[in-house]
């Protein structure tokens, strides 16, 4: 879905479409984390309430690679 950059203020923004902000669980005055990601030129936005954090993902993938090292008999 292509979005045009308007004028805010004396900022620039785009438009997010209701769907997303449906599916994002997002409303007016909500907070929310934005990450650009400069080797894919591209920009994430999320649910700062609702997001898991880096340190969740970092422990459901230590927990994945643990038990499946243990399944190998590799490891601790």
């Amino acid at each position: 879905m292509e979005k045009k950059i308007v004028r805010i203020g004396n900022s620039l923004g785009v438009v997010i479409p209701s769907v997303f902000l449906e599916e994002l669980q997002l409303s007016q005055g909500d907070l929310v984390e934005v990450e650009y990601h400069a080797d894919l030129k591209t920009v994430t936005l999320k649910n700062k309430n609702t997001a898991p954090s880096a340190d969740h993902l970092d422990r459901l993938v230590r927990n994945a690679v643990d038990n499946y090292l243990k399944e190998l008999n590799v490891g601790k």
